[in-house]
């Protein structure tokens, strides 16, 4: 199963910003460094279950950012993505436009 957020992201005091959205609805998003684990915590209304994923970001420069996360759903209204520093320093410097969220069993 496999998710696609267009992205719209403004970069603040250490995070990301924005809006993510499917064809069907948007959400409110964020990404800031985490710790101790990459976790993604998404509404439940996105209808990802618990578990691991691999997550790729398409950059407006047209590289890719890969990262694997532990994701949770939960009753919230936002999409909130916690990862390491180093891939925090990426994606500010090469703004994501699309964000894939990859559900697999495959993945561990």
């Amino acid at each position: 199963m496999c998710v696609k957020l267009n992205l719209n992201l403004n970069i603040g005091n250490g995070y990301l910003d924005g809006n993510a959205a499917t064809d069907f609805n948007s959400w409110k998003i964020n990404i800031q460094q985490g710790w101790p684990d990459v976790s993604l915590i998404v509404p439940s209304d996105l209808k990802l279950n618990a578990g691991k994923a691999l997550i790729s970001f398409d950059t407006e420069m047209g590289n890719q950012i890969l990262l694997k996360a532990n994701v949770k759903s939960e009753d919230t209204d936002m999409i909130r993505l916690f990862t390491d520093i180093d891939t925090l320093k990426d994606l500010t410097k090469k703004l994501p436009v699309v964000m894939n969220i990859q559900k697999d069993s495959d993945i561990h």
